[in-house]
């Protein structure tokens, strides 16, 4: 199931739990990891980022076959949005269990499948 905000954030539920929160590139909330847009930037930089900030903190990582990246002990994924021509980060909460499941993790944030 999935719920849609206004603000660009998206709710996905597995058995009426909530399982994973996407934030819209553009519209959706900004949100900071060590002071660091995990929305609307720039794919390679956000990339970076996380790459730095795994090697800081000991993260784990997890490299998804879009070439997304994941920061799994934090539930955190890294997806690109296509917006107009550009290329931007948008970050998605996920619990431990779709991060874990090759099918949900492929496959977040689940807009336009059977999920």
């Amino acid at each position: 199931m999935q719920e849609d905000f206004p603000d660009g954030v998206k709710a996905f539920y597995d058995v009426g739990k909530l399982a994973c929160v996407a934030l819209n590139a553009v519209t959706g909330p900004q949100v900071y990891l060590s002071g660091f847009p995990l929305a609307g930037s720039h794919p390679e930089q956000g990339q970076q980022f996380l790459l730095d900030h795994a090697a800081e903190h000991g993260n784990c990582l997890l490299y998804t076959p879009d070439d997304s990246l994941s920061l799994t002990d934090l539930g955190l994924l890294l997806r690109s949005q296509q917006v107009g021509a550009a290329c931007l980060t948008r970050p998605l909460f996920v619990k431990e269990q779709w991060l874990d499941s090759e099918y949900f993790r492929d496959h977040l944030p689940l807009e336009g499948t059977s999920g």
